[in-house]
């Protein structure tokens, strides 16, 4: 898997456990947002998660046999959804991250997508092997690499490379695409395209001009 294979850009965080990465990402997410963008978080552990409590309402729900499981409260939604094996990748983000700019992931180092590897205070703790598709480091000391090496202070500068590399033909409008039922995943400057094309062909219509939302169904 390359990440030509996300309709959604995907960049990984990885290293190890107290490099600083969820950290890292609080800040990055925030600098992100305050550009303007739509950030995804996808958070990766190898560990069996139970996130629903032992008592709760949806827990007995799903004990019941319920499956999925949804609580929905007013600012906040909920889906628990037991799985007979894990998701891939490009799975979560084609069915829950469709409306997102970007995802960020803390984790999935195994996985081909552009990654960041956080070192911390020094690179002693430089995996082996290394990623293949590397964007650069993270690191307060010295790293013997051509890739570019931030510090963790370095927020706005890794801002900057990730919109550079991924964020240069965002699209503000919500274009979605399903086909015969199935949703189609559709990349950033496609949607740009389809957005334009479409808005500017419907407003030409008489009673259609500067439409905030258009909806088009074609059947045969």
């Amino acid at each position: 898997m390359s990440e030509e294979t996300y309709a959604i850009p995907v960049v990984s965080f990885t290293g190890k456990s107290g490099s600083g990465k969820t950290t890292l990402l609080e800040q990055l997410i925030a600098e992100l947002n305050a550009r303007g963008f739509r950030v995804g978080v996808l958070k990766h552990t190898v560990h069996h998660a139970e996130f629903d409590g032992q008592g709760k309402d949806t827990h007995r729900h799903r004990a019941a046999g319920g499956s999925p499981v949804a609580i929905d409260s007013p600012g906040l939604f909920a889906l628990f959804q037991p799985l007979d094996e894990a998701m891939s990748l490009d799975q979560i983000i084609d069915q829950y991250y469709t409306l997102c700019d970007i995802v960020i992931t803390e984790g999935f180092k195994r996985e081909k997508q552009p990654q960041f590897v956080v070192l911390g205070e020094t690179a002693d703790t430089m995996p082996d092997p290394l990623p293949e598709h590397i964007l650069g480091f993270v690191c307060d000391g010295p790293v013997q690499t051509d890739k570019p090496v931030f510090t963790r202070a370095d927020i706005k500068p890794v801002a900057d490379l990730i919109q550079e590399t991924f964020l240069k033909d965002v699209s503000r409008s919500e274009v979605r695409v399903w086909v015969d039922g199935q949703f189609i995943p559709v990349k950033p400057f496609v949607k740009a395209f389809i957005g334009r094309t479409i808005k500017g062909m419907v407003s030409a219509l008489k009673g259609a001009r500067d439409p905030e939302k258009i909806h088009i169904k074609i059947g045969r």
